[in-house]
């Protein structure tokens, strides 16, 4: 299955993405063995695909230990209640590492390329989603930690105690910090929200512009090299 995604995976990578992002909100208010049974199908679709991204041996055999340590994590956060909350900790550590790893790894192999190709700049926006999702577990770890760092609107601040809420609702602020597009229910009030803000949107604007500077040039070299070919 791996081989037979071929040179679409990022299509399908993106595709699965937009199915867990329309999955996560609405699972919200489904009962909670059906919270659990979205959630590990959305991480088993991650696992198909995230490996097909994955080209070496090492890349896979790194992703699919995060893998499994933050389906562990997850799991003993939803089954093993405690004060300290520690797999709920594991879970946003390790999902943060993952997805970065994840973003390297696209872009990598974006800035290897020697011409550009559609699946090459759909990778570039999964990178940029991936990289969203990373934020998006850190801030939901700072609120776990240090729950005062965040303002929250009355209108959904009953509902951040649900750790699913939770994780949705700080991937939709790091989506608005990353795009720039500024914040509704919920927004920084402290240390070391303020430094996550920041470091997210210095990268979100770093990443466009060179990403884009990046698929330009290979456009511009692909369009001067096939005009020598016509020439000669």
């Amino acid at each position: 299955m791996i081989r037979g995604l071929g040179e679409w995976k990022h299509l399908v990578l993106l595709a699965t993405l937009v199915v867990a992002a329309v999955l996560e909100p609405v699972s919200v208010d489904w009962s909670e063995n059906a919270r659990i049974a979205g959630t590990f199908s959305i991480v088993a679709l991650n696992v198909v695909v995230l490996l097909a991204v994955f080209e070496k041996r090492w890349e896979r055999t790194l992703a699919l230990v995060l893998l499994i340590s933050v389906f562990a994590a997850g799991i003993a956060h939803e089954f093993v209640k405690g004060p300290l909350r520690i797999g709920g900790i594991l879970f946003h550590c390790l999902a943060a590492v993952f997805f970065a790893f994840a973003v390297a790894v696209i872009l990598k192999r974006i800035f290897q390329h020697h011409t550009i190709r559609t699946d090459a700049v759909i990778g570039a926006l999964c990178g940029y989603l991936l990289a969203a999702a990373a934020w998006g577990n850190a801030y939901a770890l700072a609120y776990m930690l240090w729950p005062e760092s965040f303002r929250i609107a009355d209108v959904v601040a009953t509902r951040v105690g649900d750790w699913h809420f939770q994780r949705f609702i700080f991937n939709y602020f790091s989506i608005m910090t990353l795009t720039s597009l500024g914040y509704s229910q919920i927004g920084p009030a402290g240390s070391p929200v303020y430094s996550l803000i920041w470091l997210e949107s210095v990268f979100g604007q770093f990443y466009i512009a060179v990403v884009v500077a990046q698929l330009v040039g290979l456009r511009l070299a692909e369009a001067i090299r096939r005009n020598r070919l016509d020439s000669q």
